[in-house]
């Protein structure tokens, strides 16, 4: 029998408590679709489609009828713009310096440097420098850094996470082989810890929502914050499997990548998702885990400092200040898109006219008539019959001059400066 999660079970605190962290988190995820004028959802998305080295247009197939024998009602399948010989490449500059970003950033080797506050911490500085050098190898950190600072670069804004982890496993360990019978080998059953020390994790930025009214630089601006994560069901029953209500938890929910995720999502391999929304409360002193609408955890915030101040777990920084009031920064691809717009525009048409000017088109005498409206479409390499040609033998189409290669050059320029 499917056991399901009745909230009038809950205490009054409980259910307050959920109700308010429900309608909390919608209202911090509605913030990110008019920031200062700008939906940040649809331009991260915009960012994603365009870091990736791609052309400006999409051929598509449909089906035409043959008209031209009479074929009437007989239709054939034809490539829409597969005639169409013009330049559509979008030079990489997001993919170019971003990769560079990451590559000035987070490849020489983060280090910290520690200098005691007072005389009784000099014997101990140089051990906290050891654990500090020990967590960001135990914990691979660095790759997580490395994820940061290319949201960072690509966004505008990124946030990651820093909590204490506890991975515990039980497992079955072969004790004796049994070389007749490998099957009446003996195994131990035994508890391992995989994990447990200090984790810092990067965190998507679509799928992470911090305090509406929080300001740049000021982490006592934030009350609170929410984000959330897609589990293998297993792997939740796993980690959150200790705690009395995750029996309750189906898998269900919004199991897309991201929330804003607009059009047919991508089909992944797993099938039993569910969908985990996490939020924290510093005023409220309060940390809640809602796996698919049942609530598994509500208790205290988990980190504190040695005085017991409550702490979020979170931490974020802008690439370039969008306003005063605004956490979320301009990012590379933000700085540079209608630069790069005009660059593509000027680059693309260059090229053309470099192409008909070297595969000239041409006309030659024939019987065979002009289109109604006598229009004839330019195509390089292409030979078209007219009526009277004598005036018309090539058309001379001149190479791209001084000033496209210069303009190209001050386009890019341009992008570099932005940048």
């Amino acid at each position: 029998k499917v056991k399901t999660f009745d909230k009038s079970k809950l205490t009054d605190k409980q259910r307050e408590n959920l109700t308010f962290v429900e309608k909390r988190i919608k209202k911090l995820q509605e913030s990110h679709h008019n920031h200062y004028g700008v939906n940040l959802d649809t331009l991260w998305q915009e960012a994603d489609k365009n870091y990736i080295p791609h052309r400006l247009t999409t051929n598509r197939k449909t089906l035409v009828e043959d008209e031209t024998k009479g074929l009437r009602g007989v239709s054939t399948v034809v490539q829409l713009g597969s005639d169409n010989w013009q330049a559509d490449v979008s030079q990489a500059n997001p993919f170019i310096k971003i990769q560079t970003a990451l590559a000035i950033l987070v490849d020489q080797n983060p280090s910290g440097v520690f200098t005691p506050t007072t005389k009784k911490y000099e014997n101990t500085t140089l051990l906290i420098k050891q654990l500090y050098e020990r967590s960001w190898e135990f914990a691979k950190s660095k790759p997580q850094l490395k994820l940061f600072v290319f949201n960072l670069a690509k966004y505008g804004w990124a946030i990651a996470r820093t909590y204490p982890l506890r991975i515990v496993r039980d497992v079955k360990v072969l004790k004796v082989f049994n070389p007749e019978d490998p099957e009446e080998s003996e195994y131990e059953e035994k508890e391992v810890i995989e994990y447990n020390d200090i984790m810092r994790e990067n965190i998507d930025p679509r799928n992470a929502w911090i305090d509406d009214m929080a300001k740049p630089s000021n982490p006592f601006s934030r009350r609170d914050w929410a984000w959330r994560k897609v589990y293998p069901l297993d792997a939740f029953k796993e980690e959150f499997g200790k705690y009395k209500r995750a029996e309750f938890v189906t898998a269900g929910g919004n199991t897309q990548e991201t929330v804003s995720t607009s059009g047919t999502p991508e089909e992944k391999a797993e099938e039993d998702l569910v969908e985990v929304l996490f939020y924290e409360n510093r005023l409220k002193d309060l940390y809640m885990v809602i796996a698919n609408g049942v609530l598994v955890i509500m208790e205290p915030l988990q980190i504190a400092d040695s005085k017991g101040l409550k702490k979020l777990s979170c931490w974020d920084a802008f690439w370039n200040l969008r306003h005063a009031e605004s956490p979320y920064g301009v990012g590379i691809y933000e700085a540079i898109r209608y630069d790069q717009g005009l660059l593509d525009r000027i680059r693309n048409m260059t090229i053309d006219q470099l192409t008909m000017s070297i595969y000239k088109m041409f006309f030659y005498q024939g019987t065979q008539a002009l289109t109604e409206t006598g229009d004839i479409t330019i195509k390089p390499g292409v030979g078209k019959q007219v009526l009277d040609p004598k005036n018309v033998n090539w058309l001379e189409i001149p190479g791209p001059g001084r000033e496209a290669w210069e303009g190209i050059d001050r386009f890019r320029k341009d992008v570099d400066e932005a940048s």
